[in-house]
């Protein structure tokens, strides 16, 4: 699709594609969802996503890309939150935001350098989970070997020492 319509942009696939765009206002946690109906392809957002618009597009544009045909039988994707689904259909939108929004050729070079995810996502200019969504899916594709990367791997034990109860919330 990028290669076919030459573009990136969310917002121009969504209209080189048909797709109808509509505004929802006054939406408290609604995000933005997918819905055919009679035929037709409707992505709703909300007004209030702010800077986040161009990630929820390209997770809704995942939706219709590859999850059509169970919108069309009666699924619903509503969207409160991108990450904090783990559904596997809402991963598969969001594995496909990151690779729609993040090019390999823009995060390679900046994986070699001495830059962690946080800094990534600042030069990307995208959410730091779809980063590091990116960087597991190349490595899952063969696209990119973490040992030639600067990018510290999570330790496995990280919540080992964690008590709850010990946490402390007031200074936040």
């Amino acid at each position: 699709m990028i290669k076919k319509y030459k573009t990136r942009d969310p917002n121009e696939l969504i209209w080189f594609l048909n797709i109808k765009v509509c505004p929802l206002e006054d939406t408290k946690h609604l995000l933005g969802m997918y819905h055919v109906i009679q035929r037709n392809r409707f992505i709703f957002i909300s007004t209030e996503v702010g800077r986040q618009k161009d990630l929820i597009l390209a997770h809704e544009l995942g939706h219709d890309q590859l999850h059509r045909d169970q919108v069309i039988s009666g699924v619903a994707f509503h969207e409160n939150g991108l990450f904090v689904d783990n559904s596997k259909n809402e991963l598969e939108a969001n594995i496909f935001a990151a690779h729609l929004l993040i090019a390999d050729e823009d995060i390679i070079p900046l994986l070699r350098g001495q830059i962690d995810d946080v800094d990534l996502s600042y030069e990307l200019g995208v959410d730091i989970n779809l980063v590091n969504l990116k960087i597991s899916e190349m490595v899952k594709l063969g696209l990119l070997n973490l040992n030639e990367c600067c990018v510290e791997r999570p330790r496995g034990d990280f919540l080992k020492n964690y008590r709850p109860d010990k946490d402390d919330w007031s200074e936040c």
